[in-house]
């Protein structure tokens, strides 16, 4: 999708930076003028501080930091099917991609109708004990279940469902469910493989599997069900790496392809496979 889509219809911009970082701050109001300067209304907000009020009506985000900051804010606007224009104060990220050098370049393309978004897929995860819906999260890259931490290294005990058909039952520190986005984030860390974004795909990644033969799965997206067996200790589950929620014995989590895309700029001189020579060193 190219901002010639949509860009006559925005009135109103988010601008969220990352909190403590006065360069940040300082891009974002650069930016914020930017699209004042075309007559449209601009709010600055840092990514942590984003209310329900700032969302309403508005056409597009940009944010001014790095993955984090893009997470923490996608988790403050979403479900809203908001392109998102990332600006990069990171270390070369994955998820935003322009240089904050480009800044002025990326908004100039985005007026002329030439700034690219690519579609990418999100994770709608419910939580249900004792029959009812209790929480519902949503995540770019993961959701992880996994013990407290503490110094006791102590297995949990997970059984997993496809579409209603008995998976397998896991004991291992946790469970990662993530999305192809997701797959060079906290899945990589624990031995998971690298999917290219754009496939349509669930990556299973066991954290320490207590039994070797447990290993990463990559399938179509489908209804994944997760069942907590009873065990008498902490377990938590997290979406994007946000606070953790504490789950009880008996606690089922749904996990489906949500229904709405994360719409992300892309750079004019995009290159994911540089990326990752760039960030694995290879």
């Amino acid at each position: 999708m190219f901002s010639s889509e949509f860009n006559k219809t925005v009135k109103k911009v988010l601008v969220s930076y990352k909190k403590d970082v006065p360069a940040a701050l300082e891009s974002a109001n650069q930016v914020c003028g930017l699209f004042n300067m075309h007559g449209i209304k601009g709010i600055v907000r840092p990514s942590m501080g984003i209310t329900a009020a700032d969302t309403e009506g508005i056409g597009l985000v940009v944010v001014c930091g790095g993955d984090g900051t893009l997470l923490i804010t996608l988790g403050k606007i979403f479900p809203l099917e908001v392109p998102i224009i990332g600006i990069d104060f990171g270390t070369l990220g994955f998820l935003v991609e322009i240089p904050e050098r480009q800044k002025e370049d990326a908004v100039e393309r985005f007026f002329e109708g030439s700034l690219e978004f690519i579609p990418r897929m999100a994770l709608n995860i419910e939580i249900i004990r004792k029959g009812k819906t209790v929480e519902k999260l949503i995540s770019l890259n993961e959701a992880a279940v996994a013990r407290e931490k503490n110094i006791h290294a102590r297995v949990i005990n997970l059984t997993v469902s496809l579409d209603g058909v008995w998976l397998n039952d896991f004991r291992a520190d946790g469970l990662i469910i993530a999305t192809p986005t997701g797959s060079t984030a906290y899945s990589l860390s624990a031995g998971g493989p690298i999917v290219q974004p754009h496939m349509n795909a669930f990556i299973l990644t066991p954290i320490c599997p207590h039994t070797l033969s447990n290993r990463p799965l990559i399938i179509s997206p489908s209804e994944l069900k997760i069942k907590i067996l009873p065990q008498g200790r902490n377990i938590f589950i997290s979406a994007d790496g946000r606070d953790g929620l504490k789950l009880c014995d008996g606690d089922e989590i749904v996990i489906k392809k949500h229904p709405s895309k994360v719409y992300l700029s892309t750079s004019s001189s995009y290159d994911y496979w540089n990326i990752l020579r760039t960030k694995l060193s290879w």
